[in-house]
């Protein structure tokens, strides 16, 4: 019987770190993305990117909302009709990602493999080539319209993305709060029954003690009563007698 709250206190500590570690993760890993997307442009994990498509370039395969993800992959593996993800070079827009069709694969002659691409809906290619310098890679999977494209929509937006941080935080210190609290009012309670237990039953050495201290106490007394009475004498001694 005395076993069971000791196994429930154990139970109950390990599903506790496990689930602050599981939040401790997620915090983390959302941070991790937070950093790659400030410094990138896009999350990039094990080779793997994840992007939202916000233009209609490429309808009626993608379209505006669809989620995609990306492997990164050599030019050199690449094959026409593959859809792929990359840094534009043109213009007014060196940097943006954009995610299009190739329509012909050119290799020179020192090997540099360029890819030559556009938009479905698009009536002419890109300008400008892709190399493996602003490749990011090709696409193998796309959400389409469903259930998991719209959550996967809100969790990419600034809203949901700051959910999946703030929300995990919070549970983290909820946890970590309810731990201490619980820590705090178990040591309260074990300090009160201790305190009772010496009231109602005091041990030998507490009893040992308070003998020892009304022992001391009657000697000091005994002391001071002996001065006293020594002062006294010397004092009736010292007075000069009256002449008859």
């Amino acid at each position: 019987m005395k076993q069971e709250p000791k196994k429930q206190k154990l139970h109950q500590k390990l599903l506790s770190g496990g689930v602050s570690l599981l939040l401790i993760v997620a915090v983390c890993l959302c941070l991790f993305i937070v950093v790659q997307v400030l410094s990138h442009g896009h999350a990039s994990l094990g080779g793997y990117s994840c992007f939202k498509v916000i233009t209609g370039s490429m309808e009626p395969e993608l379209s505006v909302g669809d989620l995609i993800l990306t492997e990164k992959t050599e030019a050199a593996d690449i094959e026409v009709n593959d859809i792929v993800s990359f840094y534009s070079q043109a213009p007014g827009m060196i940097g943006n990602i954009i995610t299009h069709r190739v329509v012909d694969k050119i290799v020179d002659e020192d090997g540099t493999v360029r890819l030559l691409t556009k938009g479905d809906a698009n009536l002419s290619m890109d300008g400008y080539a892709v190399t493996d310098d602003n490749l990011i890679g090709k696409v193998i999977w796309e959400s389409g319209d469903s259930l998991l494209s719209d959550f996967l929509s809100f969790l990419s937006n600034k809203y949901g993305f700051l959910a999946c941080i703030a929300f995990p935080a919070l549970l983290i210190s909820i946890l970590i709060l309810r731990d201490n609290v619980g820590a705090m009012k178990r040591d309260m309670k074990e300090l009160v029954e201790e305190l009772e237990k010496k009231e109602t039953n005091p041990s030998s050495e507490d009893e040992d003690n308070r003998d020892g201290d009304e022992e001391t106490y009657a000697q000091m007394c005994d002391r001071i009563r002996a001065e006293l009475m020594e002062e006294l004498k010397n004092s009736d001694t010292s007075e000069p007698s009256e002449p008859e």
